[in-house]
């Protein structure tokens, strides 16, 4: 039986350029031997420099196709659902809007309700007209009490017989007048 040689630590076997398809290894340009090398020896010279190259590892490019593609789907899915995802957040907030408004308008035709209801009380009707409009009935006596300190005090310019234009332009010049 032929033992088959067990794979290096990277987890695949290795093809050596022997186990190559005859095809695979005439794509390959033919090198010339540099002077003075192990070449001139013969065969055993070419198959030990060969068995040389396959055990030194080749450098993995840092961006496999494979890793292009991958990357290329995800940002194409991203891209996708940006827009919908955009659109799911911008009809929540007008959602939430919307209830608040509800709300607010539901809060005032309660308010209303409430107001109408009293409106058609006349006992509250009678006491609107008495406090706000000062209506009494006939024969009723009101009283009017007038205190000093409710007075306003009474201001000079104010009670002048000078237009109000003639009033402005003097604060103007007083305001203008360098101070004291």
């Amino acid at each position: 039986m032929s033992k088959v040689p067990d794979p290096p630590e990277g987890g695949r076997a290795r093809r050596g350029p022997r186990d190559r398809a005859p095809a695979a290894r005439s794509r390959r340009p033919a090198v010339p031997p540099a002077p003075g090398s192990a070449a001139r020896s013969g065969r055993g010279a070419t198959a030990a420099a060969g068995a040389a190259a396959a055990r030194t590892p080749r450098a993995r490019p840092a961006l496999t196709s494979r890793a292009a593609v991958l990357a290329l789907v995800v940002c194409v899915i991203a891209l996708s659902l940006a827009y919908p995802l955009r659109e799911y957040v911008a009809q929540r907030a007008e959602i939430a809007q919307l209830r608040e408004e509800q709300d607010r308008a539901q809060q005032s035709v309660a308010d209303l309700q409430e107001r109408s209801e009293q409106l058609r009380d006349p006992l509250y009707i009678e006491r609107e007209a008495r406090d706000r409009l000062h209506y009494r009935y006939p024969g009723e006596r009101t009283y009017v009490v007038i205190s000093g300190a409710d007075e306003p005090a009474e201001d000079p310019a104010v009670t002048s017989d000078e237009p109000w234009f003639t009033r402005l332009w003097q604060s103007v010049k007083a305001a203008d007048a360098p101070g004291d």
